[in-house]
């Protein structure tokens, strides 16, 4: 009966998930056409990507060989032709970027060779091109925002920079001095290029960057009666410091009016030591934090270290019951690492590197929720010793358009193997800690393949295993494909989290939301202790620029299914979400991109909040690193 049962339920799961992707590959089809028919509008602005010129596309009848090309003088038949012809400048981009992802080979040539002279060339915002730094704003618009912006001083990339004069070169120095730079929250893109002087064995090396228009204001309005109001700056006078004020209005509180404050100070002096203070106070809040940090940022650290202080009264949200109550307590951390490098150095690669790091936490509640040995952990006063052990090596891919709007984007491929053992210290009982990761990526001759195995729970005194957990995760990002002049990619996502032992109360279950598993669904009664989410999304970007802003549609299905820790999730309802998006982001400012999104969810649990249509905003996706962090846990949730 049970095994009838088994496969029944995967019966029901192959149609579901059939028919899913059938109805996600249709919404494809019909998004990709329709959206190729309304871009009439746009202004062409597609660029080369050649490293001495940028130019823009031909628009006349005559394509880079002269041949003449079919136009019409109707803009929709235009964009069917369009769709149909692509003009030799889209191959020859699509070259440059299988170029671009050999990141260590484009200075492999120069390897010891020494670096005699290093220029500093600063671009601003808008009109400006890593790719040829001879080309000046041609409107008045984009002269009046660079008029506005304080450009970064030369001093605080300097400060970014892993090589020097007098130096032999090393190619793996500059990748990740790209990388580092790329990653700063006011740099847009960056180009490093090495010329050789003639008949010596001396280089000049020239940095280029383009900053990001850095100031932004926000207003989120949810009701009548509730609100805020944010403006920040992320590079402050061109040195690099970010500083972001927030007040908030919500006449449900005993405090209607509040307000919060962050700085941020990365990379102080050249020592790669970053600071971030922060308050907030009112509605509810009374918090500070202080936190140091110097991570392992590049092959050649040697040390790391990080230091957090935490005090806060703040608002909690219950989610199963959807109550809110007030919590009390304090944290504090600090952490130390030391890594080593194994084996012969190569020119052309990273080295292998083995590390350790130790880490004392301790965190006291003042106010909580309810506790008891079995009830609420999250909230036991308790302080962590823990040691970690890992091995590593991560190289650098480059190419774009997987989650930025045409910036290049370093992507890391490699693995670490990392073992996390230790000892916490309860109000309740003392117990054993015990970790572990396995993760690897690879540039596949079909895309980027990242798949990780991830475990981690305590031991108690019996011995007993408690709050265990296991997670399986793998994300598939394929190649560049083409309809005519447009481009896309198809993503594709997998987790699996299985807990093991778990107690009662917050933090001990798993959600089937609109955070993790299905955007736009959430539900009370979607929790459970094992969970599967299948994600699928297909984007599809515009050649074309309007000021700027490149728009993208997509496609999405969301698949999820949850349920206890002793079943067979396939046993479980499959529940899911899928529609289409539209997706517009100026890689030139500091804001997020802006996202509308259409969603239809066949089989909704009752009492469920469901948005059909959503309107907001992301911030861009981060690829998985290999190097070692701050010791801790993996959070089930």
């Amino acid at each position: 009966m049970g095994i009838l049962s088994l496969k029944k339920s995967f019966l029901q799961l192959t149609l579901r998930l059939g028919l899913a992707i059938t109805v996600h590959l249709s919404f494809l089809l019909f998004t990709s056409t329709s959206f190729a028919l309304t871009t009439s509008k746009f202004d062409s602005v597609q660029l080369f990507w050649n490293p001495d010129t940028l130019s823009r596309s031909d628009t006349n009848l005559f394509n880079r060989r002269g041949n003449e090309v079919l136009k019409s003088n109707n803009a929709i038949v235009n964009n069917l032709l369009d769709l149909i012809y692509c003009e030799e400048e889209d191959t020859r981009q699509k070259e440059i970027y299988a170029e671009q992802a050999k990141a260590y080979q484009k200075f492999s040539r120069y390897a010891g060779r020494i670096i005699a002279d290093i220029q500093i060339v600063r671009l601003k915002p808008f009109g400006e091109y890593i790719n040829d730094t001879t080309l000046k704003p041609e409107n008045s618009l984009q002269k009046f925002g660079n008029s506005l912006h304080s450009l970064t001083l030369r001093r605080s990339v300097e400060n970014n920079l892993l090589f020097s004069e007098g130096q032999e070169l090393d190619p793996v120095d500059l990748v990740e001095t790209e990388q580092l730079l790329r990653n700063l929250l006011y740099i847009e893109d960056v180009g490093i290029n090495i010329e050789p002087l003639q008949d010596t064995n001396y280089v000049k090396a020239t940095v280029v960057t383009k900053d990001k228009w850095t100031l932004n204001m926000g207003v989120r309005i949810e009701s009548s009666a509730k609100g805020r109001i944010t403006l920040s700056e992320r590079n402050f006078a061109g040195i690099g410091i970010g500083a972001t004020g927030r007040v908030y209005y919500d006449e449900e509180q005993k405090e209607k009016w509040g307000y919060m404050g962050e700085l941020n100070i990365p990379n102080i002096a050249g020592t790669f030591i970053t600071s971030d203070l922060w308050f907030r106070e009112g509605v509810g809040y009374k918090s500070y934090c202080v936190d140091v940090k110097r991570d392992f940022y590049a092959s050649k650290t040697k040390y790391a270290l990080g230091g957090t202080y935490v005090k806060s009264q703040e608002p909690y949200k219950i989610f199963p019951v959807d109550s809110i109550v007030s919590i009390d307590y304090s944290l504090m951390s600090f952490w130390v690492g030391r890594s080593f490098r194994v084996g012969k150095p190569v020119i052309i690669a990273s080295p292998y590197i083995f590390t350790l790091a130790l880490k004392y936490r301790q965190v006291d509640f003042y106010k909580s929720l309810p506790t008891s040995m079995n009830l609420n952990p999250y909230f036991h006063s308790n302080y962590q010793v823990l040691l970690a052990a890992g091995f590593s090596n991560q190289n650098f891919a480059q190419d774009n358009f997987i989650y930025s709007f045409g910036a290049t984007e370093d992507i890391p491929v490699g693995f670490i193997v990392q073992l996390i053992g230790g000892v916490e210290d309860s109000e309740y009982q003392r117990r054993l800690v015990a970790g572990g990761e396995i993760s690897a990526a690879e540039i596949t001759p079909a895309g980027y393949l990242f798949i990780a195995a991830r475990t981690g729970g305590y031991m108690a005194e019996g011995p007993r295993a408690e709050q265990g957990m296991i997670n399986f995760k793998s994300t598939f990002i394929s190649n560049k494909f083409t309809l005519g002049k447009y481009f896309g990619r198809q993503h594709v996502g997998v987790s699996f989290t299985r807990g093991i032992s778990r107690f009662e109360g917050e933090r001990e279950y798993l959600a089937l939301n609109k955070d993790n598993g299905i955007t736009g669904l959430r539900s009370n009664s979607l929790v459970g202790q094992t969970r599967l989410i299948v994600n699928f999304e297909t984007t599809l970007f515009s050649p074309h620029l309007y000021y700027g802003f490149r728009p993208s549609c997509f496609a999405f299905c969301d698949l999820g299914m949850v349920g206890g820790s002793n079943e067979v999730i396939f046993g479980n309802s499959l529940f899911s979400g899928f529609g289409l998006g539209f997706k517009v982001k100026n890689e030139s400012l500091i804001f997020p991109s802006f996202i509308f999104r259409l969603g239809y969810y066949p089989n909704v649990p009752q009492n469920a909040d469901v948005a059909y249509w959503i309107i907001t905003s992301q911030d861009r996706k981060k690829f998985e690193q290999f190097r070692m962090k701050e010791p801790a846990l993996l959070p089930f949730e």
